[in-house]
């Protein structure tokens, strides 16, 4: 009889199992994942954040790259910028503009002259200077000059071969650098044609109708009561 005893009995550990061979693998194969974040440490090293951390970190981190002083900067900037450009546009608006003056000689055939004309109080002044403003209004408010066109007013009435001449004065407001011969000739060019197409209750010589230029006032100078 065999010795029980010196019969070796098959042992379970001498045969590895496949679910110890995977645990040993698993034990002894290397861990890519820690590899792969050995490798980006030098990458995400900022405040010791891991990757995913570290990256959604980043777009707050640059927002504060604006420090305040450099928003005061561009606010104190923006608003000395606007400044200047007010401050160019008021000068070339107002302080670069001067009032200009020209004389309206109109020639009326059909009215007669009489002492009531040298008052600009009487019936008949007034009567006459209505209807002059209001056709030289009506002239230069439908004119190419309507934006620098301020007003007229008859101030003489004065006898005339064939009627009276009425004298009007013509307010104009153009830039300091304007040519006040050239606006003369504009201006003179702008009534003549007006006169021509006039069908109203006067009869206009437009041949003998002038322009004069007066004068001109700086707008620095002058408080005009109609601007």
């Amino acid at each position: 009889m065999k010795d029980l005893h010196s019969t070796p009995f098959p042992s379970h550990h001498n045969s590895q199992c496949d679910s110890c061979v995977f645990q040993q693998h698993s034990l002894h194969s290397p861990d890519f994942s820690r590899a792969l974040v050995g490798s980006q440490r030098g990458y995400q090293t900022y405040r010791d954040l891991p990757w995913d951390l570290q990256k959604i970190q980043q777009p707050t981190i640059r927002e504060r790259h604006l420090e305040p002083w450099k928003i005061a900067l561009i606010v104190i900037g923006t608003a000395v910028a606007a400044a200047i450009t007010i401050g160019l546009l008021v000068y070339f608006l107002a302080y670069d503009q001067k009032l200009f003056y020209y004389s309206a000689n109109v020639k009326i055939t059909n009215i007669r002259y009489s002492n009531e004309f040298s008052r600009q109080s009487s019936g008949r002044f007034r009567d006459l200077s209505e209807r002059v403003e209001r056709l030289i209004d009506k002239t230069f408010h439908n004119s190419i000059l309507r934006k620098k066109y301020i007003r007229s007013r008859l101030i003489r009435v004065s006898p005339d071969a064939d009627g009276v001449m009425a004298e009007a004065l013509l307010t104009f407001w153009f830039s300091s650098t304007d040519s006040r011969e050239a606006l003369r000739e504009k201006v003179e060019r702008i009534l003549r044609s007006s006169l021509k197409k006039y069908t109203g209750p006067l009869r206009i010589n437009v041949r003998y109708s002038t322009i004069s230029s007066k004068y001109t006032i700086s707008l620095k100078a002058s408080s005009c009561p109609f601007l």
